[in-house]
């Protein structure tokens, strides 16, 4: 049997859980869940599986301030804050005490840093690592910010830069790793020690230690300035698509405006997927995709130097995304990254998150 894409699995759960109470203001297909409380609860959860979204030796620290992290992006994308987590481990037996002991150490850092209380959790025996966090908020608005509602002529953007942890994940699947420290080491173990070594141990610390906006989140929401929102975890075209989809509207985006990292560019070519595919279709940058209307895009622009926000696009009627390049404008593919994709990777991409 094979299993059909993730979102197609999402639609089944969906329709399988469907719910009338009244308490549950947003159920399965966003980014999290809301339930009607006094605080307007806000829930999430994620999951990391060893062999599926990374491999052991690429920094037990890193790894569990990622558990945490890829957590509250999913509440930011919500414009909710997050409060507290609870986190279930699938130990194997021949998993050393240090490591344990630096993934404790990252999730720890992770929650101070957010403001998380780390309130519990579970244990289980597991051939493999896995972890999976779950994590509740509230919202900083009276109404959370959802994928639906886009409209025709709002504005898109994007913070931070695209493609970052994706060249990362490609640097790791080659063999590069770093230290605690920050240094580089090239496949095979040795200390880098050319120009680029920073640049390459940039990208990997955006795949391995994403840095969720809840702070652009919360303002957009606190002032309604977005009209929808969506983190970027599965990659730009393929996010865009569900935005779209969920609001019944087409996209146009303009491949110049896109703010791919300038650091992909010291991958050396030859190994390197094209830096345009690692922007449109590599995913967990936990950057904020979101909509902005009309009246309100002066005010956001005012915003963009603080939160490192770039306007790519705009909304359309109808369905599709397009993209417009130096050949004009063309159907954007809904790619990037899925679980349970049946059909075979782009060739330029790495298969997985790991």
């Amino acid at each position: 049997m094979t299993l059909p894409a993730e979102d197609a699995l999402v639609a089944q759960f969906s329709s399988a859980f469907k719910t009338r109470r009244r308490d549950v203001l947003v159920g399965i297909g966003d980014d999290a869940a809301v339930i009607r409380t006094p605080d307007r609860t806000v829930l999430a959860t994620d999951a990391l599986v060893e062999g599926t979204d990374f491999h052991r030796d690429w920094g037990a620290r890193r790894l569990g301030k990622k558990a945490i992290s890829i957590n509250v992006s999913d509440l930011a994308a919500m414009g909710a804050v997050s409060s507290h987590a609870l986190i279930t481990l699938g130990l194997p037996p021949d998993l050393s005490a240090d490591w344990l002991d630096s993934f404790i150490l990252g999730c720890h850092q992770a929650a101070q840093e957010y403001g998380i209380a780390i309130a519990g959790g579970d244990l289980s025996a597991s051939p493999s690592v896995f972890a999976s966090v779950a994590i509740l908020g509230r919202l900083m608005a009276k109404d959370p910010l959802l994928r639906s509602g886009a409209r025709p002529g709002d504005s898109i953007y994007v913070s931070g830069t695209l493609g970052a942890a994706a060249g990362g994940l490609h640097l790791l699947l080659q063999g590069y790793r770093i230290e605690d420290s920050g240094g580089l080491r090239l496949p095979g173990g040795k200390r880098s020690r050319t120009r680029n070594s920073e640049s390459l141990a940039r990208l990997i610390r955006h795949q391995l230690d994403p840095r969720p906006k809840p702070a652009l989140a919360s303002l957009l929401a606190e002032e309604r300035l977005a009209s929808a929102a969506i983190d970027v975890s599965d990659g730009l075209a393929r996010d865009l698509h569900r935005l779209c989809r969920a609001s019944g509207t087409g996209a146009l985006i303009d491949q110049a405006a896109l703010p791919t990292d300038s650091a992909l560019v010291e991958i050396a070519p030859a190994n390197r997927p094209p830096v345009q595919d690692l922007a449109l279709f590599g995913g967990e940058d936990y950057g904020l995709l979101f909509t902005v209307p009309r009246r309100k895009a002066d005010r956001v622009t005012a915003l963009a130097p603080r939160f490192a926000l770039r306007r790519i696009g705009v909304i359309e009627e109808g369905g599709g995304v397009r993209i417009v390049t130096a050949k004009g404008a063309e159907p954007l593919p809904d790619r990037g990254f899925d679980h349970f994709a049946p059909e075979a990777p782009p060739a330029s991409l790495p298969r997985a998150r790991a």
